[in-house]
């Protein structure tokens, strides 16, 4: 269509659906609020069960029809066709987490992340590296994409240095009674 990939208007057409659902929608926030703290959403009246049970329909809808789309580009019917993609799909969605939004899973860093593996892959096969290398470089990426994940993660969790060196500086500064 227009000379682009059909499967790549399907990519941006969910998207873009996926990212008004996630950051717009209330349905949404329910889902991140349930990922960050269960029992807060649970003080807070949201089902885990609820949006879970959804959560989990949605995405084997959303697999369910992106394997429709693979058998149809390769043109065979075998179930064991699209395991070699489930590596570079957990790094792709967690160097997503970490590259925009910093220790928050969002839709654009999983497509920026699956666009840089894609190209760097593309660019190793080019180059002529061996089939062994292909794994190996996900598997970095991942190693990877878990260090910034866990940096992000203590980063968040530690306490701001400027309130709290005010607050010791107060606290210890010598009075002049």
């Amino acid at each position: 269509m227009f000379g682009i990939p059909l499967p790549a208007i399907y990519v941006l057409a969910l998207s873009i659906s996926l990212w008004i659902v996630f950051e717009y929608l209330p349905i949404g926030r329910h889902l991140y609020v349930l990922g960050a703290s269960p029992r807060a959403a649970e003080l807070n009246g949201i089902s885990a069960r609820r949006y879970v049970t959804g959560a989990f329909l949605a995405t084997g809808i959303i697999s369910a029809f992106a394997g429709i789309v693979l058998q149809s580009q390769l043109q065979v019917g075998q179930s064991s066709v699209g395991q070699e993609y489930l590596l570079p799909a957990f790094t792709a969605a967690l160097l997503g987490a970490t590259s925009v939004r910093p220790g928050r899973v969002n839709v654009w860093g999983t497509i920026l992340a699956v666009a840089v593996l894609a190209v760097t892959v593309a660019g190793l096969n080019q180059m002529g590296a061996p089939f062994f290398v292909e794994p190996i470089f996900d598997g970095a990426m991942l190693i990877l994409a878990v260090g910034l994940a866990v940096t992000a993660a203590k980063r968040r969790t530690k306490p701001s240095g400027t309130a709290a060196g005010v607050a010791d500086a107060v606290s210890v500064a010598p009075t002049s009674e």
